[in-house]
């Protein structure tokens, strides 16, 4: 059976409404004179009596109701309870006597067999004759009461009831019945005020000041009218009718007047007595919409909702009698009859009667009215898990799963079918109430703490003669609860979403989580997808419950999940998970992808949320998330979020992952996991699978990401790792081996197993650059394969002359000239064996790499080299005299201490410089080439002159001319001590080299006839043409030179 919408809750009861008057004689009033609605024709002088006619009897206005034929006291004139007005915990009684009383009461509790304790604060006479109080209106945030009492509209102040001046808000008289604009709601700042006056409609903006806004005059005095916005919808003496305040502004009063059905005229029963309609009732049922009363023919009442226009789009209600009193409380209209019976109607979908409240109570205490109130609220006297128990929303769930479940489905739902369960965790709060605030607060909206089950509203009050009750809605959450299980998802969640707005209900507490949950459970089983997500986030769904929707995940996390039954929720969600089963087996084949995006989705939603200060879900919800997560993205192929998921910070459980990741051919992505896990071993291992042909995955990228990978992240450090991915690269692809050689860090070819290598090597050529790379990074066999390789050099680089033929060229300009610094430009093996054997690092076999550069037969200046190293100075200097290398012999056997020498790659004995001088002179001597031998003779008699004696000048040719010796003599001759027998004999010298060259050109003259030159003659040494430079001709070669270049 449908929760019904209100409970009745006796607010106060017995009230003494004169505190004056206890304990002393009452002294009634004079009869007063007929009240305006008497006057106006709604409301009969004297009650029409009927026999037994029990619709006679409601249909007579309940304001005067008090039986008359009781005790004389009571016919005299009691005092009553007129109208009430409640602001938070301050109720504002209106009496039949003029006068208001202000009560501070407890919170009341529904259901409570107890009345709240009341306080009186004080008692105000209005003055204004001892008529009754018929409306009040209260304005929180103005602090302000409107009082209608006697046909004059007053303003107090809502604190201390006191008058508010004049000139802030006149007292406005005449006034048959006032309204409130429900567009805005009474706490706001503002508010306008509609009073009917005689054939006047007044309307009035109450804020810091009380100011006149429009006025419109009418044609009939006005008995009831409510207003919404620019509408204003009242009932005349003639007429229902709305009033369009905007257009009558603008256009005049014909054109903003709407005429909708007459209202009840007197009529003559059937003795000849005027029978006096009731007063007629409108009210605002909705935004730009009204409902007036209306009688039918059967006696009964009809209810008639139309909107601002005249149109009746909603249904018509029907009532078995005239309603004394009728308040709309979305979405439900509640009359009240005269019998005290309250009847409450649903206008949501076709209207119907959803609760009657009959009351029992004595006649005195019967209801007569119902209002409206500012706001109140009411304590359901029970905690959040009581009032869930309340709604079979129970916390606990049994110890053993629903019966409904098929042994199939047991299996999946839990392991622990007959366990105990003792919960660690409870879906709400146990919290005592919260204390409400005190009697200065003025509304509701000020307490301090709220939830759906432990606050309802209470603003209907309803009165009796000396009592009050509340009638209140049962908690939201009951509500929402119905409409949820009714799959009113919308309407649930706008309630929901009300309840939050200006309150400080949480969206992360039980009860709204709760809600957002079960409706997202009610889209996912209606395969609402984008909804159910939506509902998910908003309710925190427990990952883990929803991957048991999907078996195939849930068989993938295994251990990672704790059982179903464990994990702690209603029953009303849990039965709604045990109704989906298998959500894929509900899916449509176009929705099968559809509902593993939702899974993506809200797991990718958990785990942004875990990352949050205050995670709203369990810890060991975590690793479930990111391991699930990764398996999601590899099968729905999102590989950048997989990457970025696996390479970051997570908590994937990598034997779970990669063994449903390898298992399901998945090879790339399991290596990415291995590796992010600090496993690069068995991540290498599937790439060399990939790489081999064994198994296959289109996301690997190949041997260039292979390459990559140990060349930056395995390569950033020295480990075994890197040396057998290396060892299995030579096996696999010599060219990529011989591509990374050189990327190695020195550190790590140096631990090399080189004779590993150097097999593979060798079938491709490649031995020799693998060497050279060992040798660079000083591996700890260096010396043998530095010789090995210094063999090799040898046998190239005696396979060509080219560089002996460059550097004598090189050298006839320059006798300063080495080989090692003619061929340190080139690149080539003679280049690297020179600077192998000339390096003083190096470390080789010197007497076999001799042996080998011996057999090749034309490499000198390389013998001299290892000569050198293996201290044999003397022959190496004679090794490279022979070899053309001067100025390299000179520097070995003359100056030892220069950084170029070829003395400092082994220790030498010392020797007299005298000694090492003339040996060289000797050497220089026994040059082939007699014109270079000249020149380098001279250049050493020029250099080491006081090193050589004159004994030594006699080795000399005598062929030689006269100025091999010159710069010898000059030296010599600059050590005598008369400089200018010196000159003389300067002199002598000079005619006689002279005449030398005279001779010698006569002779070449008269032996070889004129030298004739041609235009396109070249000089034999730079090969350019001559042209008019000057320029000599060598007999013996039969060469023309430049003089430059002699």
């Amino acid at each position: 059976m449908e929760e019904e919408p209100y409970i009745v809750q006796t607010l106060v009861q017995g009230l003494a409404l004169d505190e004056s008057s206890r304990g002393k004689s009452v002294e009634w009033p004079k009869p007063r004179r007929q009240s305006l609605s008497q006057r106006l024709g709604f409301q009969a002088t004297e009650r029409i009596q009927s026999d037994n006619d029990d619709t006679a009897s409601q249909a007579s206005e309940g304001a005067d109701s008090v039986d008359r034929s009781s005790s004389p006291a009571l016919r005299a004139r009691a005092i009553r309870v007129e109208c009430v007005e409640m602001c938070g915990t301050n109720v504002y009684v209106g009496t039949s006597h003029g006068h208001i009383v202000q009560y501070t009461i407890n919170v009341p509790e529904l259901t409570s067999d107890k009345e709240p304790e009341r306080v009186c604060v004080q008692s105000v006479d209005l003055k204004l004759g001892g008529k009754r109080v018929e409306q009040l209106i209260a304005l929180p945030m103005l602090n302000r009461l409107v009082v209608l009492c006697g046909s004059t509209l007053v303003f107090y102040t809502l604190s201390d009831l006191r008058v508010v001046g004049s000139n802030s808000a006149p007292t406005i008289k005449g006034v048959s019945c006032v309204a409130c604009d429900e567009r805005v709601d009474r706490t706001s700042n503002g508010v306008l005020l509609c009073v009917a006056r005689m054939r006047e409609i007044s309307v009035y903006f109450v804020g810091a000041d009380v100011r006149l806004e429009q006025q419109v005059m009418i044609e009939y005095s006005v008995a009831s009218l409510c207003m919404y916005g620019n509408y204003v919808c009242l009932a005349d003496t003639q007429t229902y009718k709305v009033l369009d305040l905007a257009r009558i502004r603008s256009s005049g009063l014909d054109q903003g007047q709407l005429e909708l059905l007459p209202t009840q005229q007197p009529r003559r029963d059937e003795s000849g007595r005027v029978v006096r309609p009731p007063r007629p009732r409108t009210l605002v049922v909705g935004p730009n919409e009204f409902m007036f009363l209306t009688a039918s023919g059967d006696d009964t009442t009809l209810g008639v909702i139309v909107t601002a226009r005249g149109e009746a789009l909603r249904g018509t209600l029907q009532f078995p009698a005239y309603p004394v009193s009728i308040v709309y409380d979305e979405p439900h209209v509640i009359a009240v009859f005269a019998t005290g019976r309250i009847d409450v109607y649903d206008t949501r979908s076709e209207p119907r009667v959803v609760q009657s409240v009959v009351g029992d109570v004595p006649d005195l205490m019967r209801v007569r009215r119902a209002c409206v109130c500012a706001g109140g609220w009411v304590s359901t006297r029970v905690g959040r898990r009581e009032a869930i128990d309340a709604s079979d929303l129970r916390v606990f769930e049994p110890n053993r799963l629903h019966e409904a479940v098929s042994g199939r489905d047991r299996a999946m739902w839990t392991e622990a079918v007959d366990e105990e369960v003792e919960w660690r965790r409870e879906l709400v709060d146990e919290a005592e109430p919260p204390v409400w605030p005190g009697p200065d607060r003025q509304n509701g909206l000020d307490r301090k703490t709220a939830s759906l089950s432990r606050w309802t509203d209470a603003n209907i009050v309803v009165l009796g003669s000396d009592s009050l009750h509340i009638l209140a809605p049962q908690p939201q959450l009951i509500h929402i609860d119905a409409l949820l299980h009714q799959q009113h998802v919308k309407e649930a969640v706008a309630l929901v979403d009300a309840a939050l707005k200006g309150t400080t209900i949480s969206m992360q507490s039980d009860e709204v989580e709760y809600c957002m949950q079960v409706a997202g459970m009610v889209c996912l089983k209606n395969m609402q997808l984008d909804d159910a997500l939506l509902y998910f986030q908003r309710g925190h769904m427990d990952p883990r419950a929803l991957l048991y929707l999907y078996p195939s995940h849930a068989e993938y996390a295994g251990p990672l999940l704790v059982p179903f039954a464990h994990i702690a929720m209603a029953p009303t969600l849990r039965q709604l998970f045990y109704e989906i089963g298998d959500l894929q087996s509900i899916a449509s084949p176009e929705q099968q992808s559809q509902t593993e995006d939702l899974l993506e989705q809200y797991l990718e939603f958990c785990r942004t949320q875990m990352n949050t200060n205050e995670p709203p879900y369990a810890s060991d919800a975590v690793p479930v998330i990111d391991t699930v997560l990764a398996r999601v993205y590899a099968d729905n192929m999102r590989h950048a979020k997989f990457s970025a998921l696996v390479q970051g910070p997570n908590s994937v459980v990598g034997d779970i992952a990669c063994a449903y990741l390898e298992s399901a051919h998945k090879y790339y992505s399991c290596s990415l996991v291995y590796m992010a896990q600090g496993d690069a071993r068995s991540g290498l291992d599937l790439w060399r699978r990939l790489l081999e042909g064994e198994v296959s995955d289109e996301r690997f990228g190949g041997m260039a990401e292979y390459l990559e990978y140990i060349l930056g992240d395995l390569g950033d450090g020295v480990g075994h790792g890197l040396v057998d991915e290396y060892y299995w690269l030579v096996r696999h692809d010599v060219e990529a081996s011989r591509h990374i050689l050189a990327c190695l860090a020195d550190d790590t070819v140096a631990v090399l197993d080189a004779d590993r290598v150097v097999g593979d090597m060798q079938a491709v050529g490649a031995q020799r650059e693998f060497i050279e790379r060992l040798i660079a990074a000083n591996h700890t066999r260096a010396p043998h394969f530095t010789t090995i390789l210094l063999t090799a050099y040898v046998a190239e680089a005696a396979q060509s002359t080219d560089a002996e033929s460059g550097f004598q060229s090189a050298q006839a300009r320059d006798l300063g000239l080495t080989f090692q610094s003619y061929v340190a430009s080139e690149h080539s093996s003679r280049a690297r064996l020179v600077e192998m054997l000339g390096a003083q690092r190096s470390v080789f076999d010197a007497p076999k790499v001799l042996a080998c550069i011996e057999d090749a037969g034309n490499l000198g200046v390389e013998r001299a080299m290892v000569l050198a190293r293996l201290g044999r100075r003397d022959e190496a200097v004679e090794a490279l005299v022979k070899a053309g290398d001067y100025a390299e012999a000179e520097m070995l056997l003359l100056r030892p201490m220069a950084r170029e020498s070829l003395a400092r790659l082994a220790k030498q004995d010392a020797s007299d410089r005298a000694t090492d001088v003339a040996r060289l002179l000797h050497l220089y001597v026994s040059v082939v080439d007699d014109d270079m031998a000249a020149r380098l003779v001279s250049r050493l008699l020029d250099t080491y002159s006081e090193h050589i004696s004159a004994s030594t000048i006699e080795e000399l040719p005598e062929h030689w001319m006269l100025g091999v010796m010159e710069p010898f003599v000059r030296h010599k001759l600059s050590d005598l001590a008369q400089s200018e027998r010196a000159s003389s004999v300067q002199r002598s010298v000079a005619i006689a080299h002279e005449q030398n060259a005279r001779m010698q050109c006569a002779g070449d003259l008269l032996n070889h006839g004129p030298v004739v030159l041609g235009v396109a003659q070249t000089c034999g040494v730079c090969r350019k043409l001559l042209g008019s430079s000057a320029f000599v001709y060598e007999p013996q070669s039969k060469q023309v030179k430049h003089i430059s270049c002699a």
